[in-house]
């Protein structure tokens, strides 16, 4: 039997780079939620939607070579969503949805690798192993450098998500 710890190894991904992934994000949507950007009361959901409002313009002046890399890496190759088809699991394109800003195309790639990640769309199948582990590494450190961007633009944000106590 393997044991759950065992787990990173199919995914073929460092397991620092796993933990500090979701670490920041799950940190960045209690942020949003403690800040006011929620949507729904039972369940309560962070609404990212109206937080990439907010940035609306922002990201293109962001003088951040890291960061310009991040954003190209997302949506030059952007992540694909997993989808139930004739009863079988597989991968529909992302693309920019209709008059979707481009803040909110980005912020909606990133909760896309999430997804991906935490609901198990990264271990491989019983037909083959995972395609590129590299990009899925690529995808997970330009997600964490948009993430962290985000913060220094929305210096509220930034206050809550530091706070400790």
């Amino acid at each position: 039997m393997t044991e759950p710890e065992d787990i990173f190894g199919a995914l073929g991904i460092d397991q620092v780079l796993v933990l500090r992934f979701l670490g920041v994000f799950s940190r960045f949507e209690y942020s949003l939620k403690r800040s006011g950007f929620v949507k729904g009361h039972d369940p309560v959901e962070p609404d990212w939607d109206t937080y990439a409002n907010g940035l609306r313009g922002k990201f293109q002046y962001v003088d951040d070579p890291g960061f310009s890399y991040a954003v190209k890496v997302l949506v030059n190759a952007p992540p694909r969503k997993q989808i139930l088809s004739k009863s079988s699991l597989d991968w529909k394109a992302t693309i920019v949805g209709i008059g979707e800003q481009h803040e909110n195309y980005v912020l909606r790639l990133v909760r896309i690798v999430r997804n991906n990640l935490f609901h198990g769309g990264k271990y491989p199948d019983p037909v083959g192993p995972v395609e590129d582990v590299g990009r899925n590494s690529l995808l997970l450190e330009a997600s964490l450098t948009i993430l962290k961007q985000c913060l220094r633009l929305s210096p509220e944000l930034r206050i809550v998500f530091e706070e400790t106590a």
